[in-house]
């Protein structure tokens, strides 16, 4: 290798032969349930049987069988052909399922490591770019990722081939991960923010990290239906970038606890206060809307947040100056995509973290844009995925950019044992860590910049606590591999989920649409009424929008519907009839079972005749007057 030095294209071509030389086709021989490790060993017989045959029929075997070992990469190759046994029907087909592996037996890794080496560092990006040429576009980095799976064998490789982004790009957008993990899911005010020198849930220095890098968090900006978001604005010549950052609100926490009972249940149990209590209960409600609402939406994935709010969202992009950078986690990671991809003009740059992906349309639309009008400065996009977390696997696609890969890889802390990942701690830590920043923690020499996020930044929240019978975690991030767009290696569930979602209210019960609906239907019809009066410019100052909204907020007439939400009703397929069991039954021949009569559903009664409001959701629209009015105009 050291012979080829200069020469990135021959060097290039060995590191490519000696990888195809040494790559193996494993087997995947473990049922579902096995792959499952504690998780399936606690399914009863019935479970088990359940999984190992409706996984793979849903999924297909190759991705159940990534899936369930903690991998959303499609790696696994399905194979059918004849099979031969001493059954009674001993000839008939069979699937296989295979995986490529390195062969990491007789010192290969110390080979392969030497190598890679053995290639000097001003030489890695152009033998990393001749790597990329000979297979296609697929980069080093991402046939490392996916053949070398465990973490703790492929970090030391990964440190020998060119990092995910430059240190400007890994800067930025490390700075974008404390606000989209963590800054704008908090309910704070700007002041509040702006001096917050502890992020009680992930211990962050929020001050710090704005004043750093020169920003000043805006207002709480709550819209209808779960939509939250801030605007973080450079102060000036003293920024670290200029741009402005746009960023929304993600799930808070998938759950369903229509009235928040649960979670200000739980609150009590620890010893919450009344007020810790109340926020239990609020982030309940919250999750709750973002859950139903936002993930289980029949259309993309953030849509029903997006398309009511757009009014509230095109207000505070007119008070943008200049191009901004549009970011998100999870759910919000889809709403910072959509949001672009409805205005492109106002944006410069997309960068998402554990985000789901959005209708193939709204990709169409931005491609449209940078091909036509915005072809002199494009929008760019790049999106950050943990290995395993399976939210990225939803929606159609991402905005066209790059993906980066890594692995989150934990253990006891003080434990000398390697480091180690499965498919549940990657589907539930992996989805909210703060991934470059932990992975920042495991690097050596840092610039001032990255070291004020390695010291102030979000902390992976193993690190800060265990649940009983558990212990405290080091955690880890590995470089997994960086792709383009073009060459997304996810698997993609989009098309079982809109299935479910579709079919929702059909089950049997409940509607979970109908249910969360009608427990906010009050707060949101009110809120849109509120919010017209904040959008109305003639009325100039806050104490006159009070004014003007008391009518409302004292009133005891039904309000009519919002149009949004006669949509929304619609989109759900709710119903307008509905089985009325406090009625007498209809009483038919001996032996039959008793039919109810039907009623209007409330829906029906809402369309026709608007929608009661409570006092205290009059209440609680008065109390949040003045973030709706900021929300609208700004400070």
């Amino acid at each position: 290798m050291k012979a080829l030095a200069g020469k990135p294209a021959e060097q290039a071509a060995l590191i490519d032969a000696w990888l195809d030389s040494h790559t193996k086709q494993v087997e995947m021989e473990q049922s579902v349930v096995q792959n499952l490790g504690t998780t399936g060993k606690g399914l009863n017989w019935w479970q088990g049987a359940l999984a190992n045959s409706v996984t793979p029929s849903l999924l297909g075997p190759a991705a159940a069988q990534d899936l369930t070992t903690g991998h959303t990469r499609k790696l696994s190759e399905a194979h059918t052909g004849l099979g031969f046994s001493l059954a009674p029907m001993p000839v008939g087909l069979k699937t296989t399922v295979t995986r490529d592996a390195l062969d990491l037996s007789n010192h290969s890794v110390a080979v392969l490591k030497a190598m890679l080496g053995a290639v000097a560092a001003r030489d890695r990006h152009a033998v990393a770019a001749a790597y990329a040429r000979r297979n296609g576009g697929k980069t080093l980095s991402a046939a490392l990722g996916e053949l070398v799976l465990d973490a703790n064998v492929r970090g030391p490789l990964m440190a020998l081939v060119p990092p995910p982004v430059n240190e400007e790009t890994l800067t930025l957008d490390a700075f974008l991960e404390q606000i989209a993990v963590g800054l704008v899911y908090s309910n704070q005010s700007a002041a509040e923010m702006n001096t917050d020198t502890l992020d009680e849930r992930r211990h962050s220095n929020p001050a710090s990290l704005l004043s750093h890098f020169g920003y000043t968090a805006g207002p709480l900006i709550l819209g209808r239906w779960g939509l939250q978001m801030r605007v973080f604005t450079p102060k000036g010549k003293g920024s670290r970038w200029q741009t402005p950052i746009v960023a929304f609100r993600g799930t808070e926490g998938v759950q369903f606890d229509v009235q928040g009972k649960a979670a200000a249940d739980r609150a009590k149990a620890g010893g919450g206060s009344v007020q810790a209590q109340a926020a239990a209960r609020r982030g309940g409600i919250e999750g709750t809307v973002d859950t139903v609402i936002g993930d289980a939406s029949p259309t993309q994935i953030g849509w029903l947040q997006v398309q009511p709010n757009q009014d509230l969202i095109e207000a505070n992009l007119a008070r943008v100056k200049g191009k901004a950078i549009s970011t998100g986690h999870s759910l919000g990671g889809a709403i910072a995509q959509l949001v672009p991809a409805l205005y492109p003009a106002e944006f410069d740059q997309v960068v998402t973290f554990q985000a789901a992906n959005i209708d193939r349309a709204m990709v169409d639309r931005m491609r449209t844009y940078n091909a036509g009008s915005g072809r002199a400065d494009p929008v760019t996009a790049r999106h950050y995925r943990i290995e395993g977390d399976v939210v990225p696997t939803a929606g159609e696609k991402p905005l066209d950019g790059q993906i980066y890969y890594f692995d989150r890889v934990s253990r006891d802390r003080g434990s000398n044992k390697p480091f180690t990942n499965d498919a549940a701690m990657n589907a539930s830590a992996g989805h909210v860590t703060p991934m470059l920043t932990t992975y920042l923690r495991g690097q050596r020499t840092l610039s001032p910049d990255l070291q004020e996020i390695v010291d102030n930044g979000l902390r992976d929240e193993a690190t800060l606590s265990a649940k009983p019978g558990e212990k405290v975690q080091e955690v880890g991030a590995v470089f997994g591999g960086s792709y383009s767009t073009a060459q997304d290696p996810r698997i993609v569930t989009e098309g079982n989920r809109r299935l479910a979602t579709g079919k929702i209210h059909m089950m049997p019960g409940e509607d979970p649409f109908e249910e969360v609906v009608y427990a906010n239907i009050a707060y949101n019809t009110l809120l849109s009424h509120i919010e017209n009066l904040a959008a109305d410019r003639s009325i100039k100052t806050f104490e006159q929008f009070r004014k003007r909204a008391e009518p409302l907020l004292s009133g005891t007439a039904p309000l009519p519907l919002d149009p949004d939400d006669v949509t929304l009703s619609k989109v759900l397929n709710m119903d307008h009839m509905e089985t009325d069991y406090d009625a007498r039954p209809y009483v038919g021949y001996s032996g039959t079972m008793p039919v109810y009569p039907k009623k209007y559903a409330p829906i029906r009664s809402y369309l026709e005749n608007g929608v009661p409001v409570a006092v205290g959701v009059q209440n609680l629209v008065r109390a949040q007057l003045i973030v709706v009015w900021e929300a609208w105009r700004g400070q």
